[in-house]
């Protein structure tokens, strides 16, 4: 049913934006055959063809990606600015932001990372679920078990599964601010802070 629902919506949003399946293929360079076959479920829908069909077509990814829900959802959760509940780890100093739901797909932080070493820093973590971090300000060393330590510095962004040893170092003199996100597996419930030890 979900399928036939976000397929029904690519052919619904193609023909609105006034284009045949040949027009389409040429401004996504995607065959009509296999354009056909997608709409027709027939062939799957991955996500890089969603996103090349979301930029021709100027709507979200999203909206290939899921169904609608059956009633409208109109939840919102701000945090101001320093609003947020903190947890201090060595090193380490979470701000949770945005938490009001009480289902969580995601939860939100801002971090700041005064650590210089690993041993500052409480050593490696590790949790379930996936990890993202988009670095704000300062030079982040990221050490993962399976990968050489990565530097990331303003704008960067890294996303990885967090059950994956990891580590975060501050490079130089600077603190380092991130925006953090964590997964919610639904197995798993929900973590103190990403920053559980292994």
């Amino acid at each position: 049913m979900r399928a036939q629902t976000v397929l029904a919506k690519i052919r619904e949003i193609r023909k609105s934006k006034g284009l045949t399946l040949e027009e389409l293929s040429q401004a996504c360079g995607l065959s009509v055959s296999q354009l056909s076959k997608i709409e027709n479920g027939k062939a799957r829908l991955t996500f890089d063809i969603a996103l090349t069909l979301s930029g021709v077509l100027r709507v979200p990814v999203t909206a290939f990606l899921s169904s609608p829900a059956e009633a409208p959802i109109a939840r919102r959760s701000i945090t101001r600015a320093g609003g947020g509940i903190v947890h201090d780890t060595p090193g380490l100093r979470f701000e949770v932001l945005c938490s009001d739901f009480k289902e969580k797909r995601n939860v939100f932080w801002r971090v700041v990372i005064t650590a210089r070493s690993l041993k500052e820093g409480g050593g490696w973590r590790s949790h379930p679920g996936e990890e993202f971090l988009h670095v704000l300000e300062g030079r982040l060393n990221l050490h993962t078990e399976h990968y050489e330590p990565v530097l990331l510095t303003p704008g960067d962004s890294i996303l990885f599964d967090a059950g994956m040893p990891h580590a975060y170092v501050a490079e130089g003199e600077t603190d380092v601010v991130v925006l953090m996100s964590n997964t919610v597996p639904s197995e798993a419930g929900l973590p103190k802070t990403p920053g559980s030890r292994r």
